[in-house]
């Protein structure tokens, strides 16, 4: 029997997320190492923090608990 899958509104923003979020690590990583722009780093962590607490929102209405570790780097 073939499943036809079809993502609710809430998975489809989880993966635009994690897309987002690789996006962002990326641009931290080039900021950090190569242009060493602390306020562009700055700037795309909040932008990442914000995406990241709303996927924390998201994933507790599956019963999921995140924790974020915002001392880690990119």
């Amino acid at each position: 029997m073939k499943d036809n899958f079809i993502p609710d509104k809430k998975a489809s923003r989880v993966l635009d997320i994690l897309d987002q979020v690789k996006k962002l690590n990326k641009m931290i990583d080039l900021h950090q190492n190569q242009s060493k722009d602390e306020m562009m780093v700055s700037q795309y962590q909040d932008m990442k923090d914000r995406f990241l607490l709303e996927l924390k929102e998201i994933l507790s209405d599956f019963q999921i608990e995140v924790l974020i570790n915002k001392d880690k780097a990119a």
